[in-house]
This record gives C-alpha cells, sequence and structure tokens, in this order.
C-alpha cells in the first residue's frame, strides 16, 4: 500500500468518508429531496408517461416547463429523462429538435401551473395546447385548507337535521 499512486489514496479516502455519510445515492434513482411540490409531481406525471422509473431528472429545479425523453443507449436499451426548461421559447426549441441523436420526446408538462401540454403541428409550426391541471399539483397552504375546512363544516351544520326535522340524524 506504500507503494500505490496518489489517485489511489485519494480514491479509497473518499469512498470511506461517503460511506460514513450513508453512501451515495443510488445511479437508478434520481434526488428529488430539494424539489417542490409542484416539481416532485411533475416527476411523479413523468413516472406515470413512461410507465418505468426514471434514469435522469436535469434541471427540473426553478423550472417552468418539463420534457420527458426517450433515449436509446449504445446497447439498444431505451431509458427515460426528464429535463426541465425555463421558459416557453427554450421549450419550443426543445420540441423542434426532438429528432435528434435518437432521442424521443414523449410529452411536456407546465410545472408551475401542474398541466400536461398536448404537442401539435399545424401547418409546419409546433402548436402547444395546455391540459387541465392534475390533482396535487397546485396544492392549498395550510392556512386556506383551514379556513376551507371551517367554512365546510359551519355549512354541513346548518344542512344537518335531527329525526324529528326530517333529517338523517345520529344513532
Amino acid at each position: 500500500m506504500a507503494d500505490e499512486p496518489a489517485y489511489l489514496k485519494m480514491l479509497r479516502q473518499s469512498s470511506k468518508a461517503r460511506r460514513h455519510k450513508g453512501g451515495a445515492p443510488s445511479a437508478g434513482a434520481p434526488a428529488v429531496a430539494g424539489l417542490t411540490v409542484q416539481e416532485k409531481e411533475a416527476t411523479k406525471w413523468a413516472r406515470e408517461i413512461a410507465g418505468t422509473d426514471l434514469r435522469s431528472v436535469t434541471d427540473l429545479s426553478g423550472a417552468r416547463f418539463a420534457v420527458l425523453l426517450k433515449i436509446a443507449s449504445v446497447t439498444g436499451t431505451a431509458y427515460h429523462s426528464l429535463q426541465g426548461l425555463a421558459s416557453r421559447e427554450l421549450l419550443l426549441a426543445r420540441l423542434r429538435q426532438r429528432s435528434g441523436m435518437g432521442e424521443e420526446v414523449l410529452g411536456a408538462y407546465e410545472v408551475r401551473g401542474g398541466r400536461p401540454i398536448t404537442i401539435g403541428s399545424v401547418e409546419g409550426e409546433t402548436t402547444l395546447t395546455l391540459g387541465t391541471p392534475r390533482p396535487g399539483a397546485n396544492p392549498l397552504p395550510p392556512e386556506k385548507m383551514i379556513r376551507k375546512a371551517a367554512l365546510e363544516a359551519e355549512k354541513r351544520e346548518k344542512t344537518r337535521g335531527t329525526r324529528k326535522e326530517g333529517g338523517r340524524g345520529g344513532r
């Protein structure tokens, strides 16, 4: 061990440090710990469309749009990647170059609105049609949830009757 090169020593030290910290994340599962609720919903949408696990999630943090790609590897197996894009112009540019390098665009998603995007073509021009928002994509803040629950409880209390009044009543 005294004769080993410096790069091997550094590799050993980094692997020891990684083991003490709990290890590195697996290569098959992209890290989604630092993402917002809307960005996590976008990855959930991508997994549903792809039908498999995503191989990579890039530039999704802070992105306005996301594109799901099916990428062919050298071995012939395909894997799926979710790529975040900051603006509509970048999304359109990415869709125009969709047939390059063995990539196939499976779908697009508006991250902030929580809506899937239907990609179309009219007279050679790419069109984007926003779908309906997915449930859970735009959660209410806790204050609004409490206010909404209180209003619903108040409404239920007004419409609730006893058996003598012809309502369903309790047991």
